[in-house]
């Protein structure tokens, strides 16, 4: 990271993000910031442009402001948190993020159920896959012989690629294609699965923190995944009916003790399951809109850049 280029950017706004917002913090929880910069002039008026996000640390982002805006109209979870972050967790609040924190209900609308509801999904696959992988891991490294195919394929990649395309879009009709190439492709498709799942099994082992790796192999899935997956569609639902974002979790308690493994790996598909049709439901009897009002948006986030660029001069 060049520290030159954090001098020339102007932070408007910045939070402690993550397990300490969310009130779940425990004694040995990192501390994540998010924040919020203008750059310098050549970045909007020059032909080169500047970077969308400087990365101070792992646990340290700071957002240009039109990749916040972008990201905040199409509700991106970690926006709408940062605008709605209590007081106690700024650490910077310039007049423009002044600015910006009273517009924050222009970026709150009914994406908020394809967002947050989405990401949750996303929490349940984790789950879903790391469980398969602990409870039936791969046992062998796959190779072409297992899958019949000979070493170097017989038919290059790129038709294989074409083909699996044309067939997927319904372009190309698997009888147009002799028995032989379809065997052969439908064979390269699982050689690929599986050499896919061989690799992403690895690199799960390798980056496994060994703290949530005994919760895993003590309750037989990712506890700490199932408690952001219940909080996010809890989040959801919240956001749709009240109309705003209770980023500070009132009910701590419950969500820790999930992380702990209060509740069986079927407990908890049971739950989120219920969680989904009431977000559902949520969705549509909400008076949230559909969209946010991107004209309003885009003259906001005009109006502070140059408000903070002519600062500058």
């Amino acid at each position: 990271m060049d520290d030159r280029r954090t001098h020339q950017t102007t932070l408007i706004y910045e939070i402690v993000h993550g397990s300490r917002a969310y009130n779940l913090h425990r004694p040995d929880s990192d501390t994540d910031f998010k924040g919020i910069i203008v750059g310098p002039s050549r970045w909007y008026y020059g032909f080169v442009g500047g970077p969308e996000q400087l990365e101070l640390s792992a646990d340290h982002v700071r957002f240009e402001l039109r990749k916040f805006f972008r990201l905040g109209a199409a509700s991106n979870p970690t926006v709408l948190e940062m605008l709605w972050t209590d007081p106690e967790f700024h650490t910077a609040v310039s007049a423009a993020g002044e600015r910006l924190l009273s517009a924050r209900r222009l970026f709150l609308t009914k994406r908020v159920k394809g967002t947050f509801a989405g990401y949750a999904l996303s929490q349940l696959k984790r789950i879903k896959t790391h469980r398969r992988w602990l409870l039936h891991p791969p046992k062998q490294e796959p190779t072409r012989g297992a899958f019949g195919l000979p070493e170097r394929t017989v038919i290059p990649r790129d038709q294989l690629g074409a083909a699996e395309t044309l067939i997927d879009q319904g372009r190309l009709e698997e009888a147009e294609l002799s028995p032989n190439f379809l065997e052969i492709l439908e064979r390269e498709k699982r050689y690929r699965q599986a050499r896919k799942e061989w690799e992403q099994y690895h690199a799960w082992l390798k980056g496994r923190n060994p703290a949530r790796a005994a919760l895993e192999a003590k309750f037989g899935y990712d506890t700490k995944h199932a408690m952001h997956l219940v909080r996010l569609q809890r989040m959801a639902v919240e956001m749709l009916l009240e109309e705003t974002v209770h980023v500070r979790r009132d009910d701590r308690r419950e969500l820790l003790a999930i992380r702990d493994g209060a509740w069986s790996y079927d407990e908890l598909l049971e739950q989120c399951e219920r969680l989904e049709t009431n977000i559902n439901q949520a969705a549509a009897q909400s008076k949230l809109p559909d969209a946010p009002d991107e004209t309003t948006l885009e003259g906001l986030c005009v109006s502070i850049a140059e408000e903070v660029l002519d600062a500058r001069r």
